[in-house]
């Protein structure tokens, strides 16, 4: 059965789906050549499968790269942001969704994806903010204290990612929070009845095994009618709190 967004395995994670507003911010364009760094399962690269983009995506497990060559796009690879496996100006468009808390040094990585990334390329990052109501809550820590999901910093505050994008060569474009207070207590619902049945999360590809179970089943049906009812309460409630789990930037290389 050919793979569409809707019957991908992410199609079912809240997370994933509460940040789509990423690609919106990418404003991917036909002959542009995207990378997706950390591309996981390639969720957002199916998405953009029909967009005359030329796609490209780079992740730590050989298990997720697989998948995504399988049944995504051949331009993938094993990599990490510290290393991206591509020569300078290679790319218009850069994804860096829920990555750079998990590397040591995210100014290095950035000045990385600026070498990468053609004069005037965009790159869109996600990762938790400081903002968000449960932001150190023990919950939401859980399984990021070892192994490959392992976090280096709980998450950013906006305007603090925002300097260190202005520090390593970028320009600010935009900056926006989603994931307000019901997607982040479904997150962490999620996380713990994931975990009950292992002791860490490592990649991406372990969903594959977990999409099999009830548990997941249940909440992907689930999330027909969460999905449209946590977004609605972004729309209404982060701007009135300015206030979220996800950071969203969007920023373009200078010079």
């Amino acid at each position: 059965m050919k793979l569409t967004p809707r019957t991908h395995v992410l199609h079912g994670n809240i997370n994933v789906r509460m940040r789509e507003s990423v690609l919106t911010l990418l404003d991917v364009q036909p002959g542009e050549t995207v990378l997706d760094c950390g591309c996981g399962l390639g969720y957002f690269l199916l998405k953009l499968k029909e967009s005359g983009a030329k796609l490209h995506g780079i992740d730590v497990s050989p298990e997720s790269v697989a998948f995504v060559r399988e049944h995504i796009t051949q331009d993938a690879h094993v990599g990490s942001a510290e290393q991206i496996p591509y020569p300078d100006n290679t790319f218009d468009k850069i994804m860096f969704c829920e990555v750079i808390e998990h590397v040591e040094d995210d100014a290095k990585v950035l000045r990385e994806i600026r070498r990468v990334l053609k004069p005037g390329g965009r790159v869109v990052i996600t990762t938790p903010s400081l903002k968000g109501f449960r932001a150190h809550s023990k919950l939401k820590q859980l399984g990021h204290h070892h192994g490959g999901e392992f976090h280096f910093r709980d998450g950013y505050m906006p305007e603090d990612l925002s300097k260190k994008l202005s520090d390593n060569g970028y320009r600010v474009l935009e900056v926006k929070q989603a994931i307000f207070l019901l997607s982040e207590l479904i997150m962490e619902l999620t996380k713990v009845v994931f975990l009950a049945r292992r002791k860490r999360f490592e990649a991406q590809s372990e969903l594959l095994d977990a999409a099999k179970t009830f548990p997941y089943k249940a909440l992907r049906a689930a999330l027909a009618v969460l999905i449209p009812l946590c977004r609605v309460e972004d729309a209404v409630m982060i701007p009135l709190w300015k206030r979220g789990h996800a950071l969203i930037i969007s920023a373009e290389k200078i010079g």
